[in-house]
């Protein structure tokens, strides 16, 4: 069972059928039995009802340096300029999986097969939305239909982040915080956002990592990314941008605190987060960059007066929605392109916070706080910023978190933070895995 290569002497064609019963109707279902070395993509978000796979590559292009997202538009208008489109009325259409590193070179090592950004119309693509599911082909991919369902969720472990990270390494990111205070104090910053990582000795059976993560954040999109060397998985909460129909959404999301399954206990966290002077700076200097940078495209957003609490499994956060009409000559990419990196991820101002990061941080961020989503030829898509996320190989999982942090942030709070939503990943990926070596951390 393979994916055939596209005949180059024609111009692709994207055929279109609905599936209506056994487990092909589950996207996830096809990922499963893909073959191995197969290029995959996955996108869903439970509470939308929308699930989306892509498997094999009829087109794959990387992405580097500072113009790649104008080059994403412009190999996006040349791509979908030339796919002829045979669907029946009310089909959906295919869609090109579009992701970016942090850094517009992208990152080393580990992260050099996914380059500073990758575009990729996959060979066999499958849609659920709306009840209903829809399987496209482009250049005759020959697979079966999946005989049966995907993996169900596993229970996510109960995990410790603290337990799987040296108190050295802990101490480092206290440090990185101290570090980035001092440069707030001095006026060089207003916010910083340190990241770090942690390595655990398991790999995840991908398709039961993603089974877990969309059962445990249904508000959250999972995504994955397997070239078939690299994989690159998560449930992100946070929303870059998505257009529908010539309208944008997107959103400012800053400022943490964390759950707890007692109500009026978990009630009073989210309380003092919205009304903590700390974090309403910070998720207030989110909220002006990405106004400012919307200002610059020439569009008008429109936000409420003030934030909302979004409530996620472990973790809470102040939330702004942020909407707009897009003029015909604006699209996902432009907007993409202009947000990026937000001070959600990056601090601010972004220049000099980035020039910091560079000299302080010592971590290859790689995709992790990239833009990652999807876009089809009427320029509907939605991207979010890859967080909540892991790197996988064979010997085990990287796993990757972040702070913000303004005047008034406490080293060992931020350091919580952090381990907190580390955590949310990594009971997923314990849960979904088996160690490498059997050794306790």
């Amino acid at each position: 069972m393979a994916l055939t290569e596209p005949n180059a002497t024609d111009l692709p064609v994207a055929t279109t059928v609905e599936v209506t019963d056994g487990a092909a109707r589950d996207p996830l279902a096809w990922l499963n039995i893909a073959p191995a070395g197969v290029e995959r993509w996955f996108w869903e978000i439970p509470d939308d009802d929308s699930s989306w796979v892509g498997l094999g590559s009829y087109t794959s292009v990387p992405l580097s340096g500072p113009g790649r997202f104008s080059d994403a538009r412009r190999l996006t208008a040349d791509i979908f300029g030339d796919l002829v489109i045979d669907a029946p009325a009310g089909a959906p259409l295919p869609r090109l999986a579009v992701g970016f590193a942090f850094e517009p070179d992208g990152g080393n090592r580990a992260w050099q097969d996914l380059s500073g950004g990758r575009l990729v119309l996959p060979a066999l693509q499958v849609l659920h939305k709306g009840g209903r599911t829809w399987i496209t082909s482009i250049g005759d991919p020959i697979m079966s239909n999946p005989g049966v369902a995907a993996p169900p969720a596993d229970r996510p472990a109960d995990a410790e982040a603290s337990r799987w990270a040296s108190e050295d390494e802990r101490s480092m990111y206290r440090h990185l915080v101290a570090t980035a205070l001092k440069a707030i104090e001095a006026g060089e910053i207003t916010k910083a956002v340190p990241c770090r990582s942690i390595r655990v000795d398991h790999s995840p059976d991908l398709p039961r990592l993603l089974a877990t993560l969309r059962e445990t954040f249904p508000a959250c999109a999972t995504f994955c990314v397997d070239t078939g060397r690299t994989i690159f998985a998560g449930a992100t909460p946070e929303r870059l941008a998505a257009v529908h129909a010539g309208h944008l959404d997107t959103a400012a999301l800053a400022g943490s605190a964390p759950r707890h399954p007692v109500t009026d206990i978990d009630d009073a966290l989210g309380q003092g987060l919205m009304t903590s002077p700390k974090e309403r700076n910070e998720h207030a200097v989110v909220v002006d960059a990405v106004v400012e940078s919307l200002d610059d495209l020439g569009l008008t957003p429109i936000l409420p007066e003030g934030p909302a609490l979004l409530r996620l499994h472990g973790i809470q956060h102040l939330h702004t929605p942020i909407n707009c009409d897009l003029p015909a000559d604006v699209g996902i990419l432009d907007v993409v392109g202009a947000l990026h990196p937000t001070p959600a991820v990056s601090g601010a101002p972004i220049e000099r916070a980035i020039e910091l990061r560079g000299i302080h941080e010592h971590l290859d961020r790689g995709w992790f706080a990239g833009p990652l989503g999807w876009l089809d030829p009427d320029g509907d898509g939605e991207f979010r910023v890859a967080l909540r996320s892991a790197l996988v190989d064979d010997l085990g999982t990287t796993l990757f978190a972040g702070a913000g942090v303004v005047a008034g942030s406490d080293p060992d709070r931020e350091l919580l933070e952090t381990e907190v939503k580390l955590g949310a990943m990594l009971g997923p990926v314990l849960a979904a895995s088996r160690p490498v070596e059997e050794t306790s951390p």
